[in-house]
């Protein structure tokens, strides 16, 4: 290798260097700047009964499904909203009692804020907001925590990723308060051990299956989505499982759905099954990759059970 080269392979490691180290100090300030606000924020959160919908748009976007992902997985349940649902005023039938909205906002986004913000007015929904920005924030909002801005805030990649940290602490930060400890040893004996379970040992079944006909309606299945969240609803013929329904093949037909439709009519293939002899890991593993809220235990065809994350938490 010449000179000349040797010196651009330099300059290339050098730059790829510097970006990490960016990106390292922006965690850094993120993390010495968690205070007493980060507390009670996440203790708010931990308050709410029902589940946690999370939102953003742009960048956000990435950063709110990656969270609802994460809280669903470590025990708390959520749900991701598009930002289209909130546009075409399609969210308000998804919204129970009991649920909040956290929303992951910037610069860019205050129209989409305004919007989330009257959505969740509408239904009474608490809303808590996580932004790098001191703004006008819209009435009713139930808790903001504001990230600080620094030296480095202009670099565009800088604070998705520190978001996205940020909504894995929140993640962790709620395990601990529900009583659980990543540090405990008995937690770990526990999660440790109980992968190794059959499913048929954890699932849920009888009355607890969200299950349809073919010919029930599409409004029986939304009760039934909101009644077990989160979950995803069966469709049954001759007692073999034909398709599944869920939260998310609502928000895909939006403002277009009738409600009195057959559920056979808009049902899809299930991501993914379990077996009953099914590890509690493989049940982790499948729900991870295809990004269900819940899995179907079948017997042959036959639907037996239902496991979701909680249920695996719990083994």
């Amino acid at each position: 290798m010449n000179a000349s080269a040797d010196t651009r392979s330099h300059r290339e490691l050098g730059a790829a260097a510097n970006v990490m180290r960016v990106r390292a100090q922006a965690l850094n300030l993120a993390a010495g700047a968690l205070d007493k606000a980060f507390v009670e924020f996440v203790r708010a959160l931990g308050g709410v009964p029902g589940r946690i919908l999370t939102a953003g748009a742009g960048t956000s976007e990435c950063v709110a499904r990656h969270t609802a992902q994460l809280l669903s997985s470590s025990g708390t349940p959520s749900l991701f909203v598009t930002p289209e649902a909130f546009r075409d005023n399609a969210s308000a039938w998804f919204f129970t009692p009991g649920d909040a909205v956290l929303v992951f906002s910037d610069d860019e986004d205050g129209y989409f804020l305004d919007l989330v913000a009257f959505a969740a007015s509408r239904r009474e929904i608490p809303l808590f907001i996580v932004t790098e920005r001191e703004a006008v924030i819209p009435a009713g909002v139930h808790r903001v925590l504001t990230l600080p801005r620094g030296p480095i805030s202009d670099d565009p990649f800088v604070f998705p990723l520190v978001r996205m940290a940020l909504g894995d602490a929140l993640a962790l930060a709620l395990m601990r308060h529900k009583g659980a400890s990543v540090t405990d040893p008995r937690e770990g004996e526990t999660l440790g051990g109980g992968r190794f379970r059959r499913v048929s040992e954890i699932m849920r079944k009888g009355a607890e299956l969200p299950l349809l006909k073919a010919d029930d309606s599409l409004s029986q299945a939304r009760t039934l989505l909101r009644k077990h969240a989160p979950c995803v609803v069966g469709v049954v013929k001759k007692d073999r499982l034909a398709g599944v329904i869920s939260d998310a093949d609502f928000r895909r037909m939006g403002s277009r759905v009738e409600l009195d439709t057959p559920v056979s009519r808009a049902m899809r293939a299930p991501a993914a099954t379990l077996r009953e002899e099914s590890s509690v890991a493989e049940a982790l593993r499948l729900l991870r990759e295809s990004g269900a809220p819940a899995l179907f235990v079948l017997r042959g065809r036959q639907p037996v059970g239902q496991v979701g994350p909680y249920d695996c938490l719990k083994a």
